[in-house]
């Protein structure tokens, strides 16, 4: 199969699509806290941190890739727990559910374990929303090595989808940037392999994405673009370099993006991310490779409380340091 055969040529449909997706993503916009500011505040010494959420990130994706399943869906629920914890349209309401998910949303954000067990549900909906093979739910708490029980991941899923509104098909930036690439198709004629090096590179680059939370602040598309944007940049062929970013260039007048100085932004802050994964990857080789199952992650969260969960049996560990 090509490269291309991912792509559709159909580019009426796809501008179409791309065009409702970046209409949804505005209209999220607007139910969700300051979008640059995120929901994070790393001033406050109870509030979970960015690392911790990274860390979460990085179990996501040894559990997807230990089932054979797509990366996407780590996107996926990561944008269901930053989206979850973003929102303020319940803020004002009184309703028992709206109340319900005003207090988990407020816990998640300062308790360890809360803000684990709503991350793994969230991939646990992901996976049953995005993957032809869904696992149920006391699968999946077998998977936590019990850490969890059927009945706290079930009701975690209510809570979640009710903060949602149900909306759990958000699209993500490798769809979107899926989108844009077959928009580009029909007018630049490059060989196949450098069309699979572009898409391959733009792939990786918004996994990585997906690891740091400043991403999470920015638009979907925004990191889209700039995604497509930095590895057009790392083509080989000068050739090929101009003639992608001049249709890419004509994309982007034609639909509401973010403005270039704020894509611009992003790339910079991408291209320091896949710089940061290259001196991992170098120190890795140095010390040895560490196999999955052997592979025991640990963050520390402060916290008033000492106990402690463990998802030995998901490659991830917890720890928690009491406050003096």
């Amino acid at each position: 199969m090509r490269p291309t055969d991912t792509l559709s040529r159909d580019t009426a449909a796809v501008a179409d699509t791309l065009a409702a997706m970046i209409k949804r993503e505005e209209e999220q916009l607007t139910t969700s806290s300051s979008h640059e500011d995120g929901y994070l505040d790393p001033s406050d010494p109870t509030m979970i941190t960015a690392d911790d959420r990274k860390k979460l990130v990085d179990w996501c994706y040894h559990v997807v890739d230990h089932c054979q399943l797509s990366r996407v869906t780590v996107a996926s629920a990561m944008e269901m727990v930053d989206r979850f914890l973003s929102i303020t349209s319940i803020s004002n309401s009184a309703d028992a559910d709206a109340t319900t998910v005003r207090a988990v949303s407020d816990e998640a954000l300062r308790d360890q374990s809360k803000f684990q067990l709503l991350t793994v549900t969230a991939l646990y909906v992901a996976i049953k929303v995005n993957e032809r093979v869904a696992s149920s739910s006391d699968l999946f708490a077998e998977m936590c090595s019990q850490v969890y029980t059927i009945k706290e991941i079930e009701d975690m899923e209510l809570v979640l989808l009710s903060g949602l509104s149900w909306r759990c098909h958000a699209p993500t930036a490798h769809q979107v940037g899926l989108s844009i690439l077959s928009l580009i198709l029909p007018y630049v004629d490059i060989p196949e392999a450098s069309w699979g090096f572009l898409m391959d590179e733009m792939k990786y680059l918004i996994e990585l994405a997906v690891l740091d939370y400043y991403f999470s602040t920015q638009r979907t598309s925004t990191v889209a673009l700039a995604a497509i944007y930095n590895a057009i940049g790392d083509m080989r062929s000068e050739g090929h370099r101009e003639r992608l970013r001049a249709f890419l260039s004509v994309i982007v007048e034609c639909f509401d993006f973010d403005h270039f100085k704020q894509i611009s932004k992003v790339r910079r802050r991408l291209q320091s991310l896949l710089l940061q994964d290259d001196d991992v990857d170098e120190r890795s080789l140095e010390e040895g490779s560490v196999g999955l199952d052997d592979s025991v992650k640990t963050f520390r969260v402060s916290n008033r409380s000492s106990q402690e969960r463990d998802l030995e049996g998901s490659y991830i560990s917890y720890e928690r340091d009491e406050m003096g």
